[in-house]
């Protein structure tokens, strides 16, 4: 209970203008990736230079007071040290509410092993989604490897075998222009293969350009008939309630704002509820916008040597007068809404 209320008590702070340490962290822990995505060109950066277990372990040890934290790629499990990473954060943030792993699934093996030992050392809330961007043969063409789809599905079907009351696995599916024709039949393809599979076990968002993704020159096909055949295939659902349940559903029903204006449909959130590092320890505002704070390094590892500083203040300014790149993606939307609980009822 009291990291629900620690986390509680953060979500009210981030709907007034206090400055106050960050309760979510994405943390990319690698840029490898054994996938090659039409619509990301992460797996071509260098993954030399990344930070180390040692360097993982002194940052969670002086900024310990996150609530949700996203462990992102790359493909987090190419990261050989990644149940260890999740220790660390584990035994060090006390409050930690929600640990996110997302995963494309390539390593069934791999993948259960590194979740079944993550689970040893008892996350409060852990949750990991396997992107799956169409049926077989369209998922495989996106995410450019074949035979992509069967091993995603068998990831899930093994991950869904774990009963432990702290962990979910969903699918997480990539919406563009490239696939948004293919909701239902991506459900209907899984269903074949999956029999209890339900409409809420597929979750959603929408393709977005980043200097993170590496992809800013690829036409990402948005158009409003993506809100029409999404919408199509939420009516059908169950109606059920939960946390999770309600930042989806308010998510999905800003994406028509999104996609008509091409800006954030709430005040966003970053650098004030929320902050990104890349695998180097650049630190950044969030994953969208190219605008470098510091690195870790120079900084001694301790986020409170820079969060009330002036460039953090001018950069906040800049998102508050809403003069960042915008966006609606999940990484950055969800505590954008908890961010601004008044306009979300």
């Amino acid at each position: 209970m009291r990291k629900e209320l620690n986390l509680a008590k953060n979500i009210v702070f981030s709907n007034f203008n206090s400055s106050f340490f960050p309760y979510k962290l994405t943390l990319a822990v690698t840029y490898k990736c054994n996938s090659k995505c039409h619509l990301c060109h992460i797996w071509e950066k260098d993954s030399e230079k990344e930070i180390g277990l040692g360097e993982i372990k002194k940052f969670f040890q002086k900024n310990n007071r996150f609530n949700w934290i996203d462990l992102t790629g790359g493909e987090p499990f190419l990261r050989m040290d990644l149940v260890n990473i999740c220790k660390i954060i584990i035994k060090n943030c006390p409050n930690l509410y929600l640990l996110h792993i997302p995963t494309n699934g390539l390593l069934p093996q791999k993948i259960e092993k590194n979740i079944k030992d993550i689970l040893k050392f008892k996350p409060h809330h852990f949750i990991i989604s396997v992107a799956l961007d169409g049926p077989p043969l369209l998922h495989d063409k996106l995410r450019g490897i074949k035979g992509n789809y069967p091993r995603a599905v068998e990831t899930y079907k093994r991950l869904k075998k774990i009963k432990e009351k702290n962990f979910e696995v969903f699918f997480g599916m990539t919406l563009s222009g490239y696939n948004y024709n293919f909701i239902e039949k991506t459900y209907q393809s899984l269903r074949k293969e999956i029999k209890n599979l339900e409409r809420n076990d597929l979750h959603f968002n929408i393709a977005h350009h980043s200097f993170y993704y590496r992809n800013l020159k690829i036409n990402l096909g948005l158009n409003k008939k993506i809100t029409l055949n999404l919408r199509s295939f939420i009516e059908k659902r169950e109606k059920k309630f939960s946390g999770v349940q309600f930042l989806e559903s308010k998510y999905q029903s800003l994406i028509p704002k999104y996609l008509k204006t091409g800006r954030s449909p709430l005040s966003c959130q970053a650098l004030k509820a929320s902050l990104f590092i890349d695998p180097y320890g650049d630190v950044y505002p969030c994953t969208l916008w190219n605008k470098k704070i510091t690195n870790l390094k120079d900084i001694n590892y301790d986020l409170k040597n820079i969060w009330l500083s002036d460039k953090v203040k001018n950069l906040r300014k800049q998102i508050v007068n809403d003069k960042c790149c915008g966006c609606w993606t999940p990484c950055e939307a969800y505590q954008t809404i908890l961010g601004n609980l008044s306009k979300a009822f």
